[in-house]
């Protein structure tokens, strides 16, 4: 008998990629890789400084806290290890953004694995990576973004303790639900998607859900605690903030007029989604028309199990739909990036569209239209921003001069000041673009609000000094906090700096009125410490 030869490493890379492999894992890794790339590539290169959420997650970043005055702690927890790696570049929150985006992928892939094939699992799964909250919005490194990986992370284990009666994944459960409570309040409609489905199903009834919902509960109460005792101790935090965000609408024709304009908004934001599907659709169709009708076959959802049917229906849809119902009682307004977390099962209703038969074939076509959509979106998206917007003379956080900025107001104080820079005074985004430029030793005391910025040594800022920087740009002022306009008033030293916004001759131009505190003699005596 001859011998077989030997497989050459081309052939195995080949069949290690093929789409007709039982195992796709590496080719889910080199899509997902691709789609993190693009994102944070494009748009790193083409922004001069970030979003304004992004700014205020690096600026909190400065220290680890069991709290911030806006949100829970965990994406600032995250990003402050990235920082201490990296120091704070303008692209590393773009990138922490895109992580969490393709970490939500992974999971729901995993998801669709228990469910249906690889294949068709990796199908929703590149579907849903169009929704807007996963590309143009997904590099926007804020607690909605952030949520994103957690949420898709407890409905796989969802599925899993309620399908097997498993105590790992209501343990696992319970893990997942803390990080998504402790990235922002609003897990608390999926816990109550989660409720309804276990009482709708009749699961409720039986002593092994409740077994596994008391080992998850207790998982989470771990783990938020900490948090929730630092928040039974703000007089003025998250709670505070949300409420702020909440006031409810004078009248039920406002909130219709405000729900129709948040259902619109979204409907925008999973428009790629929908045109891509409608695109695969149309392309797959010729082959069915090539086939006898009597032979054709039938939605890919017809394959799947009644109860898996039901479970992504309900769960995809129960937090929107309970969303809107609150409010709309409520008469709560609604910002449309709340539904961040909301479309994270919306690739697998492309299964009551595309029908069952040659999987690669809709997987190939999938990737191509996907992978076009993912290339021309982020292109299109970075010159947008950045080279476009900067030519044309548009004044946006991605073309603001805040490394100019920065450049200039520490000249200032190095002319008047022999000690180093380590404190300005500012709003977010200003002061934000101030230290992230200077260096990691500068911090930012948000509206000169002790509060707002726990991580300031208050001895320290009270006797060593500080810059005090205000926005009075004509276009797209920040709010300029009362304490602020205070401290400038302290100031010994004091000017306004003029600076072009883009590159536009005549453009529109960034005004910065600075101010320095002089450190008192008694400074050195400071310990640096909270």
């Amino acid at each position: 008998m001859m011998p077989t030869p030997p497989v050459s490493s081309s052939n195995q890379n080949s069949r290690l990629f093929s789409l007709n492999s039982s195992n796709l894992v590496p080719m889910v890794i080199v899509l997902l890789l691709l789609h993190l790339v693009l994102w944070s590539v494009f748009t790193g290169i083409s922004h001069r400084a970030p979003d304004w959420d992004n700014m205020e997650e690096l600026v909190w970043a400065s220290g680890l806290e069991w709290g911030y005055y806006k949100h829970p702690p965990l994406p600032t927890w995250i990003l402050y290890g990235l920082v201490s790696i990296f120091g704070r570049p303008v692209w590393l929150t773009f990138f922490t953004g895109q992580l969490s985006v393709i970490l939500t992928l992974w999971l729901v892939w995993k998801l669709g694995c228990e469910m249906t094939t690889q294949s068709r699992a990796l199908v929703a799964t590149l579907l849903v990576s169009l929704v807007a909250y996963f590309t143009v919005r997904g590099v926007m490194n804020n607690h909605n973004t952030m949520q994103l990986w957690a949420v898709a992370g407890a409905i796989w284990m969802f599925y899993r303790a309620t399908r097997y009666d498993s105590m790992r994944a209501w343990a696992a459960l319970g893990f997942f639900c803390g990080c998504a409570f402790l990235t922002k309040y609003s897990a608390l409609i999926q816990f109550a998607a989660f409720f309804l489905y276990l009482l709708v199903t009749g699961k409720l009834l039986r002593a092994q859900t409740w077994k596994g919902i008391l080992l998850a509960t207790v998982i989470l109460l771990v783990m938020v605690a900490p948090h929730l005792m630092w928040l039974k101790q703000q007089a003025a935090g998250p709670i505070a903030y949300a409420g702020s965000e909440m006031v409810p609408l004078e009248t039920y024709w406002l909130e219709i007029k405000d729900l129709s304009s948040f259902l619109v908004t979204n409907l925008g934001r999973i428009a790629a989604l929908i045109l891509a599907v409608v695109v695969i659709a149309i392309w797959a169709g010729r082959q069915y028309k090539l086939t006898p009708k009597s032979a054709r076959p039938g939605k890919i959802a017809s394959e799947l199990a009644a109860s898996d049917r039901f479970f992504l229906l309900f769960i995809g849809l129960a937090p929107l739909v309970l969303t809107l119902l609150v409010a709309g009682a409520m008469k709560v307004p609604l910002a449309a990036h709340w539904a961040t977390t909301f479309f994270v099962l919306f690739g697998f209703f492309s299964f009551w569209v595309f029908r069952s038969g040659d999987d690669t074939a809709l997987l190939r076509k999938t990737i191509i239209i996907v992978v076009l959509f993912q290339i021309l979106g982020s292109i299109g998206y970075g010159l947008a921003r950045g080279p476009l917007a900067d030519k044309s003379g548009r004044p946006s956080r991605a073309t603001f001069p805040g490394a100019e900025v920065a450049r200039q107001v520490h000249a200032q104080w190095q002319a008047h000041m022999q000690t180093p820079l380590t404190l300005v005074a500012s709003d977010t985004w200003l002061g934000g673009n101030i230290a992230t430029h200077i260096g990691p030793q500068v911090q930012v005391f948000i509206d000169g609000d002790f509060h707002k910025a726990p991580w300031v040594n208050e001895e320290k800022a009270e006797k060593c000094g500080m810059l005090v920087a205000i926005n009075r740009s004509e276009v797209n002022p920040d709010d300029i906090g009362i304490d602020v306009i205070a401290l400038m008033a302290q100031t010994t030293e004091h000017g306004t700096l003029e600076i072009p916004w883009t590159k536009k001759a005549g453009g529109p131009i960034v005004v910065v009125e600075w101010g320095i505190i002089p450190p008192q003699a008694s400074c050195k005596d400071i310990k640096d410490v909270k």
